[in-house]
This record gives structure tokens, C-alpha cells and sequence, in this order.
């Protein structure tokens, strides 16, 4: 049959390429807690994320960050909220999991790692949204609607996010 064996050594390349890549080890995993929260117009709050020497650096994503040692996921989720934005908010059921393997011409560190995110719904959001940063990884937070996200800078954990909401 014509294109058979085309087919079929363009599968196992593929099957090589992705056995050679579960042969590397993480060096580092970071799981980190995200909120999605959403204001009466139904837009979604976005912070700007800033890191020297970080490609990302200047793209818009969800609130949120790393764990502290010791601390629950939930209790990431709304510290990382008070202090990106200065808001508040009861945290909802986990809407999905992001993960995302980083070879190292993609990690900063410029080893292979893993990052797990979760992502929790948020109720009755509270406060005044922040205009000053003194965090230095978030320079901006603000809404915006889901066309206005298209258009933006953002991280790949914010297409997930959007993902979530169809």
C-alpha cells in the first residue's frame, strides 16, 4: 500500500523522539495554586507575571503561585490572590490540573523540569484591586474579557484556563 511504510516510519520516529524525552529526569518540579475568578461581566482577572532572564517575562496569567513548604494548595491559592491582586475571595472546587514538561531550551534553569498547577473556581471575590506591586514577579493585575484575552500575551496555563470555560 502506498504511503504505508511513509506512515509508518513517521509513527516510529515519533515513538523514538518521545522515548528519548521520558528518558530525561526532571531535575525540579513546582506544583503551584491558580484562581480563576470572574466579575459580573463575566471577565476574568489576569496578572502580568515579570522575571529577568525568564522568556515569559511581560505575558498576562492567572493568579496565583508556588507553594510555600508546608503549605495546602488551598491556602497557596488564596495567599498568591491577596497578594497579586489585593483581592480576596472563597475558593470553589478545583476546575482542572495544568501540566507542563520543560525541556531544558525552554526552562530557565536550563534543565528539564515538570510544573503541575492547580486551578480552583473562586466565590464571592472581596476587596480593592491592587495598583501598587511590590511582588517581583507581578507588575499588573486586571480584567479582562475573553475576547480581550485573545489578543494578549499570555502563558499557555491561561489557554488552558480557557479551555475550561467551554
Amino acid at each position: 500500500m502506498p504511503g504505508a511504510d511513509q506512515q509508518g516510519t513517521t509513527h516510529t520516529k515519533r515513538r523514538h523522539r518521545w522515548r528519548k524525552e521520558l528518558e530525561m529526569q526532571p531535575a525540579w518540579r513546582r506544583v503551584a495554586a491558580y484562581v480563576l475568578c470572574r466579575d459580573s461581566d463575566d471577565r476574568i482577572l489576569l496578572t502580568r507575571f515579570v522575571q529577568d532572564g525568564n522568556p515569559e517575562s511581560g505575558s498576562w496569567t492567572m493568579p496565583g503561585g508556588g507553594m510555600e513548604w508546608g503549605e495546602q494548595p488551598d491556602d497557596t491559592a488564596i495567599r498568591e490572590l491577596h497578594e497579586e491582586t489585593g483581592l480576596q475571595a472563597s475558593l470553589g472546587p478545583v476546575l482542572g490540573v495544568f501540566s507542563r514538561w520543560l525541556k531544558p531550551d525552554e526552562a530557565v534553569t536550563g534543565e528539564p523540569g515538570h510544573y503541575v498547577g492547580i486551578i480552583y473556581g473562586t466565590t464571592e471575590i472581596q476587596g480593592e484591586l491592587r495598583t501598587e506591586f511590590s511582588d517581583d514577579t507581578t507588575d499588573a493585575a486586571a480584567w479582562f474579557s475573553l475576547e480581550e484575552v485573545q489578543s494578549i500575551t499570555r502563558v499557555s496555563l491561561v489557554d488552558y484556563v480557557l479551555t475550561l470555560l467551554t
